[in-house]
Parts: C-alpha cells; structure tokens; sequence
C-alpha cells in the first residue's frame, strides 16, 4: 500500500536535510562545550534559545570552602532544571519526549535538594544522574523516531530544536557528573551521611 505524499503549500523539507540540519547544529554545539572550560557559556545558549534569564546564582558562603562548593553545584543543577521546564511545557511538539524531559527534571530537583540537606550518599546521587541520563536519552529516542514522520515542516524544525537542547543537556550533564564526584571526594562509596528515605 503505497503512502501519499504530504504536502503543505511549500516545498516540504525531507527527512535526510532534517538528520543533516540535526547533526551540524549537534556538531555545533560539541565545539561550544569543548571551548568552555565551565559549560557557562552552554547553558547561557540553552536559556537564550528559549528567551529566558539564568537564574540568579546563589551567594557562597565561604570562597573554596565546602559549603561554596556544594552552593555551585546546586546553581548548575537550577539552572539545568529550568532550561527542562521550558522544554517541557505543554503544547510544544511530541509530548512522550516532554514526558521524560519532565521526568529529568524531577530527579534533578531530588539531587539538589539531597545536595542541599546534606542527606544525600554518593551512591544515590549517581544513581539520579543515571536517571537524567536515561530520560534524556529516551527523549531523544522519541524525538528521533518523530523526525521520521511525515509532519509539517514547522513540527519537525520544533522537533530538532527539542533534539538539539537534549543533546546540549547531555553534554552539560557529563559536567555536572564530574562536579558531583568531586562533592563525593572521587569515591563511590557513600559519605557518612545517611541516604535519604523515601
């Protein structure tokens, strides 16, 4: 059974210039975050693309000290949850990927407020990196399963600019990983602190 062709008014952008648009943007992107040494800049593009601010940074509390460490860490983590809010919002094209997008963002708000209360052992916090990790590879799964389907042009250029922001959340996550182990003292044994009851 043959597929009708679809077409809307103007010349519709195939699949192949999709995936080719997609890959130079993601390459792009991998050039930015291999320039920052802090990924400062990354996450100042992932709040432009969505016209929003950074949230304010949170004062230290001692330069060097823990406490400021900790404090720099949770400010990553905010600023990596709202970029995931704004992605996530409804309306916005495919709802299965907001639906784990939204997911990501809820056990990054779990980390940090372990981060905060200081309840939080390093096995549990890398196994909620491990959980952002995966719903953000089950979003861009979704994401590129969709850019297959014959939709308007619109809906996937909005499906590439949500694939492009899962790929730029991956990368500042690796960051993020190896900002949390230093928190953990590069040990994955848990800190004396209790781990947190659910």
């Amino acid at each position: 059974m043959s597929r009708r062709p679809w077409r809307m008014g103007a010349t519709r952008i195939t699949a192949d210039e999709v995936t080719t648009l997609v890959a130079r943007a993601r390459d792009d992107i991998a050039g930015i975050l291999n320039d920052v040494l802090d990924n400062e800049a990354g996450l100042a593009q992932i709040y432009a693309a969505y016209g929003q601010q950074p949230p304010p940074k949170t004062a230290a509390a001692a330069p060097g000290g823990e406490d400021s460490q900790v404090g720099a860490v949770c400010d990553r983590i905010a600023m990596l949850e709202t970029a995931l809010a704004q992605a996530a919002k409804p309306g916005g094209p495919s709802m299965r990927a907001a639906m784990y997008l939204e997911m990501a963002r809820g056990f990054l708000f779990e980390l940090r407020s372990g981060l905060t209360s200081r309840d939080l052992s390093a096995g549990d916090a890398f196994r909620l990196l491990g959980n952002v990790r995966h719903d953000l590879q089950e979003a861009d799964r979704m994401l590129r399963s969709e850019q297959r389907l014959p939709l308007p042009p619109p809906v996937l250029a909005g499906i590439g600019e949500k694939r492009e922001l899962t790929s730029e959340m991956t990368g500042q996550l690796a960051a993020l990983d190896k900002q949390v182990m230093r928190l953990f003292g590069h040990s994955d044994d848990p800190t004396a602190a209790p781990a947190p009851h659910h």
